[in-house]
């Protein structure tokens, strides 16, 4: 397991060829040039994913996400869940999530629930949508939620988050604030090396060096994304569950927001 001095001593050398750490590859840029294809590698491959919890207030629909300070836009691996938890000794929690909370899209809901953004009468929403406003990037409820004054409201959003940048020689690759590594991505420790080697090798001119050290950063990409890849056979299941839908429109199943079958 590499520590942040490592990274940006012994093992950049290598890479660089050279030990200067005062005059060209001085420690400020060697420690830029490190934190950056941190960043990077976290960016291209989605390893670095985080969970953060909003709460949902009565009647407020549109719920702010770029105020999340690691927050670097929506994960892949994972939705967006919808918690409503009574309160009492005997507290339940109902919880909407996968086809139960869908990603609507604005498009989807203009199409089919018009004037869905005017409501004023709350419920429990049947889906989401995301939408950049300016500045910000912002979660939407398909309705307004109706949350009781005993009871508590959740969003569960799942993100890629910007890994916390190291500052001290002892400093470990993929450690949050509270203190916890991902050991799991030890082997590939080295990428930033190769990354910091690609920004750093165009100061002496040796830009085809710089290009190679970005194909072995590359490499390592790829070879997180491969491990990743489900082991072992694979089956083909249908995106859209007809079935589910079909019961709605029937009526069959009226436990189910019947909002949800144009999804």
């Amino acid at each position: 397991m590499a520590t942040f001095g490592d990274l940006t001593g012994s093992l950049l050398d290598l890479e660089l060829n050279s030990n200067d750490a005062s005059v060209l590859y001085t420690s400020t840029r060697r420690s830029a040039a490190i934190n950056a294809g941190l960043a990077e590698f976290a960016a291209l491959t989605e390893c670095y994913v985080r969970r953060s919890t909003l709460t949902v207030s009565c009647n407020v629909a549109e719920y702010v996400l770029s105020t999340i300070t690691d927050f670097a836009r929506i994960s892949a691996y994972g939705m967006p869940e919808y918690h409503l938890t009574s309160s009492g000794s005997s507290a339940t929690t109902q919880m909407y999530a996968g086809f139960n909370f869908p990603n609507k899209t604005e498009l989807l809901l203009n199409r089919y629930q018009a004037g869905w953004r005017q409501s004023t009468t709350p419920g429990i929403p049947a889906g989401f949508y995301f939408r950049p406003d300016g500045g910000q990037w912002r979660i939407g409820l398909d309705m307004r939620p109706k949350v009781g004054s005993s009871e508590v409201a959740k969003l569960i959003v799942p993100y890629v988050a910007r890994p916390q940048a190291m500052t001290a020689s002892s400093d470990v690759p993929f450690t949050d604030t509270a203190g916890a590594t991902r050991h799991d991505l030890t082997e590939y420790h080295q990428a930033p090396v190769h990354y910091a080697a690609f920004k750093l090798l165009p100061l002496i001119g040796d830009v085809e060096g710089a290009q190679r050290q970005l194909s072995l950063f590359t490499d390592y990409v790829k070879r997180f994304l491969g491990n990743q890849r489900p082991k072992g056979g694979s089956h083909v299941t249908l995106a859209h569950n007809y079935l589910g839908a079909a019961r709605i429109r029937t009526g069959l199943d009226r436990d189910y927001p019947a909002t949800h079958w144009y999804r």
